[in-house]
């Protein structure tokens, strides 16, 4: 099926008809406009547009609704091979880093030489998984999410998500859940900050973001695609050392509804692995709570938490307080109902493919 791609689908065309029409008679309104796109563009980077060929943003490969699409595009396809190279790559640098394994850093917190050996495994093997699949399968020589031009978002996603960790905090001392007692000057954090910053920002995004949301929105939509996974991630925690139920149902909530908006907004998994590590460095390292049910958590200020689970989030960490489920989950919320307000968010496949139809 041709289509022209200077021709938009009739209900985008339609619909900015009429808002072009409502910001002529009404200048407050295209002020505001104006507005609202310059705090996208200054606090994230900008708003990604939608296609007009196939009604889906630039980290998708371009799609056909005709049957003819290239069968390396399958989703279900491109989820094998990089679960399989990922595999693949993990071990064969686990196995090749094995002989050195003991001049890793270990950590006063479980984190042992073996433990950072799989770190680097799986940074890696993300890495070099997602990179075949976007540029192998997909055609994508430089994916737009991770181009290097856009590293800067490291830093945005990295001070909104201490901004975010620190309100949280906040919020908690106030009702008396939260107490720094002293400061850890021998902390070493190196393993830490390996394990709970590089690797869970990395490769969790790649995977979470990259790889899961990216192929779900093909079919699903991307309100689809977030709440899918949104739910993976948190059961994925479920199952850590000192995992429970509601840790996971809040994390769902507050990281992976939140994480999840952030990658629509965006486009940019450098914006999402920035937010990503510095949550748990934050979380962990520097304020010292448990990150994620994982055990003990040694830091540079030494905390005292006190008062009901609920508010302090227990043996699972701040996490599953209720105080950040209800602040991060607000704002990816209001992110969401923004870039629908906007029309940034992708139809699923059988909108699309209607409205495609339609122009061809």
């Amino acid at each position: 099926m041709a289509m022209d791609d200077t021709r938009q689908p009739e209900h985008q065309t339609n619909l900015e008809n009429q808002t072009n029409a409502t910001r002529q008679t009404d200048p407050g309104r295209r002020a505001n406009d104006t507005s609202t796109n310059d705090i996208h563009r200054i606090l994230l980077g900008g708003m990604p547009p939608i296609r007009q060929t196939d009604l889906m943003t630039d980290d998708h490969p371009v799609r056909r609704y005709n049957g003819k699409d290239r069968k390396r595009y399958s989703a279900p396809l491109r989820g094998f091979v990089f679960a399989a190279v990922f595999i693949v790559a993990a071990i064969a640098i686990i196995g090749v880093g094995s002989g050195g394994k003991a001049a890793l850093p270990g950590s006063g917190t479980g984190v042992t030489p073996d433990m950072t050996l799989v770190s680097w495994g799986e940074l890696f093997g993300a890495i070099i998984a997602y990179l075949i699949v976007v540029m192998a399968l997909e055609g994508r020589r430089r994916p737009i999410e991770l181009a290097p031009a856009r590293a800067l978002d490291l830093v945005r996603g990295g001070i909104a998500s201490f901004v975010c960790i620190a309100v949280s905090i906040g919020v908690i001392a106030l009702f008396g859940g939260y107490r720094i007692v002293g400061f850890n000057a021998g902390y070493v954090p190196w393993a830490d900050l390996l394990t709970l910053g590089l690797t869970a920002g990395v490769a969790e995004e790649i995977m979470m973001r990259g790889i899961l949301l990216r192929l779900v929105e093909e079919s699903l939509g991307s309100w689809g695609a977030v709440a899918v996974s949104a739910l993976v991630f948190g059961l994925l925690h479920v199952l850590n050392p000192d995992g429970t139920l509601w840790g996971g149902i809040a994390i769902a909530i507050e990281a992976g509804l939140l994480f999840g908006a952030i990658y629509l907004a965006t486009r940019s998994l450098w914006w999402c692995i920035g937010f990503h590590a510095m949550w748990n460095i934050a979380e962990g390292p520097i304020f010292g709570s448990i990150v994620s049910g994982t055990g003990t958590q040694r830091s540079w200020l030494i905390a005292q938490w006190s008062g009901p689970d609920l508010l302090t989030g227990g043996r699972f960490g701040l996490e599953a307080s209720v105080v950040p489920v209800v602040i991060m989950g607000s704002l990816a919320i209001a992110l969401l109902i923004h870039l629908q307000r906007h029309g940034r968010m992708i139809e699923p496949v059988w909108i699309r493919r209607k409205h495609c139809a339609a122009e061809s």
